[in-house]
């Protein structure tokens, strides 16, 4: 109650206390422009953050195409399925690849119902042996859909939300086969709550059906006229919300490829119907079913208002992971190309074109908004700049508008880092440049000033970064201190966002319990989302993007220049077009900070009233499903003849903003 009392006084004036810190801001002394695209996101499809996240596709292995790549097995094709559930029933099922739904979408499963019929069920994802993995909710309703092939006959095939044991939830649609391959579509709508359901299909007596491609999406959910079908909606608003400009996607180690090519990600791959794109076994360790694929990422751009920034691969397979097949030779490597100048052609071609015309075909006949390209991640040495190089020429020859992103290695300083960047300065100097660190907490606060002395003309994409706190119950934590060590460190990247045009944190999204990674910035299940400490620093951040970086110093009660690191304190102030005026306050001290903000060369008569949104806590406080322990508080601030007077506590972050 006594930190609950103290918060709701911070950022009050008061009168009469004995103040520290004060900060001088001068909104009439512009530095430079800041970048309109500072803040954005990454998407990569690692913990499961496409399939069993953020695509809405409620099925786990819809298409019985999962197989790894590495360690192929036919069982693995049956995975996320449960086959003859139903007591005394007679029957039999099979993997089969005889006369396919489609040559990239090549296995299905035959059927055959003796007696009584014949059930099985696909358990969805976050499944145990005991129990499905599908949240429904009383009410609501879900697209149910599957493509059959069955003999000419009077008989059906029955599909049901229930539990484990074949218990129904929720209503039953009816199909009847053909003797062809066709879609077949319902609605089915949930009578309870339910975290642990499946969706089962039943066979009628005596009747053998080819099954392929179910699947099982709310009808509540964003984007369900496109070809993959649509996102779900709850994580699609957290992305919202972070007010992105720019996303990053497919992913970076996804984008390239791990250990052979077939690995690799081939954008023509995701486009097309759904039913026919060709998935494939990603980097992480699973299959990727491709309903997000490249046409949907356009979408969720312009869903989200940002702009589409994607990766492809550059020739070289992922080079931290020693690939076992060698780069691309020249003739491979102008294939490549050419795939990748048609997928600028998708993006931008008019509907003459032939990819275009795809385009348009799937939803889109206006071209997307594509500025950028970054050609590979995290690749560095010969092996890759001379691949660079060639792709790059041939982007620009075809589309000179487009800015190139090279890459600058997989660290962030080093004798691999300096190399990397020496050879992009000599070579590639109009190119912005792909940096990424993963770093403990401390190394962000000594590093807040890292951009100060770079040159000016370089522009640079900070595309992955986190701070790493050591691991705690098995993976390292988003705690509110590494989330403030982020935030220190964008304070200087405002500062120098001249230079620095672009940043995300990375990886975006986990699925808990099925994460390869962390942290992570937003934590999910089923059917509830955890926004971390760290999302609410992005938040708070990209909310308060002024235009105009403004001339700002602290200074200590005696009047001395504050130390930064010595004080724990760090700021940056700017201001919009429009006067606004945007100021950023981070703590990472443990101690409560006093601190006077003025406001110098503009017209500040009387009281104003700004807000401030605060976030603060225990330094070592973690968001879960069950508690949110961090969370910005809306709190008002009163400036008087240009004056407020600030409470600031230990471990905290604050954004005020003067209309």
């Amino acid at each position: 109650m006594r930190r609950l009392l103290s918060v709701l006084l911070i950022l009050l004036f008061l009168p009469g206390l004995a103040w520290g810190e004060r900060l001088v801001c001068d909104v009439s002394a512009p530095v430079h422009a800041i970048s309109d695209t500072l803040y954005g996101l990454f998407f990569e499809d690692i913990n499961h953050a496409a399939d069993g996240g953020l695509y809405a596709e409620l099925l786990q292995n819809r298409s019985f195409e999962n197989e790894d790549l590495t360690k192929p097995s036919a069982y693995q094709h049956l995975s996320g399925w449960q086959f003859n559930i139903l007591t005394g029933s007679n029957g039999a099922v099979s993997l089969e690849d005889a006369a396919p739904l489609h040559e990239n979408n090549p296995h299905y499963v035959r059927v055959q119902a003796d007696g009584a019929g014949y059930a099985f069920q696909n358990l969805g994802y976050g499944s145990s042996a005991f129990r499905g993995g599908i949240c429904v909710s009383p009410g609501e309703r879900y697209d149910v859909s599957v493509w059959l092939r069955g003999e000419a006959a009077d008989g059906c095939v029955e599909a049901c939300l229930t539990n484990r044991a074949g218990v129904p939830l929720s209503d039953t649609v009816r199909f009847a086969p053909t003797d062809a391959w066709e879609k077949h579509s319902g609605v089915l709508t949930a009578d309870c709550q339910a975290e642990d359901a499946c969706l089962t299909f039943t066979v009628g007596n005596a009747m053998t059906v080819d099954v392929d491609m179910a699947s099982l999406m709310p009808q509540d959910r964003v984007g369900a006229s496109w070809p993959g079908g649509g996102l779900r909606r709850d994580l699609v608003e957290a992305l919202r919300a972070l007010q992105p400009r720019f996303l990053r996607f497919p992913g970076g180690c996804v984008a390239e490829g791990s250990w052979v090519w077939d690995n690799l990600y081939r954008w023509k791959d995701t486009v097309g119907p759904v039913e026919q794109r060709k998935e494939n076994w990603n980097t992480w360790g699973y299959m990727q079913s491709y309903g997000i694929g490249f046409y949907e990422y356009f979408c969720l751009c312009e869903e989200l208002g940002a702009l589409p920034l994607p990766v492809v691969g550059s020739g070289v397979l992922c080079q931290a992971r020693e690939p076992y097949e060698a780069p691309m030779n020249d003739a491979e490597l102008d294939a490549w190309t050419q795939d990748i100048l048609d997928l600028l052609e998708f993006a931008l071609g008019g509907e003459e074109t032939p990819w275009g015309a795809l385009r348009s075909r799937m939803g889109h006949p206006a071209p997307f908004d594509l500025r950028y390209l970054a050609i590979g991640n995290e690749n560095w040495a010969d092996i890759y700049f001379t691949r660079y190089e060639k792709i790059r020429a041939a982007v620009k020859a075809a589309y000179p508008d487009i800015t190139c992103i090279v890459a600058c290695g997989p660290v962030a300083d080093g004798s691999l880092f300096n190399a990397s960047r020496g050879r992009i300065l000599r070579s590639f100097p109009e190119d912005t440049v792909d940096e990424h660190y993963y770093m403990e907490s401390s190394w962000f606060l000594r590093n807040t000033h890292r951009y100060d002395a770079y040159p000016r003309s370089t522009k640079i994409f900070l595309g992955e970064y986190a701070a790493h706190e050591p691991a705690a119950g098995g993976r390292r934590p988003n705690n509110l201190y590494s989330a403030l060590c982020e935030a220190a460190c964008l304070t200087g990247i405002e500062r120098n966002s001249d230079v620095v045009v672009m940043c995300c944190y990375a990886p975006l999204l986990a699925r808990l319990g099925m994460d390869q990674w962390t942290p992570d910035l937003i934590w999910f299940s089923g059917n509830q989302v955890v926004r971390t400490p760290n999302y609410y620093i992005q938040q708070m951040f990209s909310a308060a993007l002024g235009d105009q970086l403004i001339q700002s110093a602290m200074t200590d009660d005696s009047g001395a220049d504050v130390k930064e690191a010595a004080a724990g304190l760090y700021h940056t102030a700017s201001v919009t077009d429009s006067g606004a005026v945007y100021i950023k306050l981070v703590n990472v001290s443990g101690q409560e900070k006093r601190i006077t903000v003025q406001l110098l060369g503009g017209r500040h008569p009387g009281d104003r009233e700004a807000s401030a949104l605060l976030l603060a806590g225990e330094k070592r406080a973690v968001n879960s499903l069950n508690q949110e322990s961090v969370a910005p508080q809306e709190l008002p601030v009163v400036f008087r003849e240009g004056e407020a007077e600030i409470v600031l506590p230990g471990y905290s972050a604050a954004v005020i903003t003067l209309p």
